[in-house]
């Protein structure tokens, strides 16, 4: 079965800043599940799985706007020293998790720090970054009615 739209996928996959080294997906790699066109992966993956079928091993190169985006200096935010007063380890290049904008949690990367402020970078890790991808379509099926309903796989 190919996928297309409503299509429950499970792949594995490995990726790298392209220039890095990539290689393929091994049974210690997580098994990802997803709805096939309902936007919950990223759109220039999704895009690269349309066709496939169980069994399909493929290589794909995806531009920041296919992936993570862009670097968005925006998203770079201050905060009082006093918000991680409990974090006796803080440091530049620690992940942290922080609330965003909308309150959801989320991880930022500490950039620098002193005793009055925190300098925290919010963007993906991979922001703004090219990136390969090696994948392994494990398997394809027809969603549900009720995956389809739900917007999600049932695992």
């Amino acid at each position: 079965m190919k996928i297309t739209r409503d299509c429950a996928v499970h792949f594995r996959y490995n990726l790298a800043p392209v220039g890095e080294p990539l290689e393929a997906p091994g049974e210690e790699e997580p098994l990802l599940s997803y709805l096939h066109g309902h936007q919950q992966i990223i759109p220039g993956l999704e895009q690269a799985l349309d066709g496939r079928e169980a069994g399909d091993r493929f290589e794909v190169e995806l531009a920041p706007e296919l992936a993570y985006g862009e670097r968005d200096d925006s998203r770079v935010e201050k905060v009082e020293r006093e918000a991680f007063a409990g974090m006796k380890d803080l440091r530049a290049g620690l992940l942290v998790q922080v609330n965003d904008e909308s309150g959801k949690p989320a991880l930022a990367r500490v950039i620098k720090l002193d005793n009055r402020e925190v300098e925290l970078d919010m963007n993906h890790p991979y922001a703004g970054v090219t990136l390969a991808f090696s994948v392994e379509v494990v398997d394809v099926r027809e969603a549900t009615e009720q995956e389809r309903s739900a917007g999600r796989i049932a695992d």
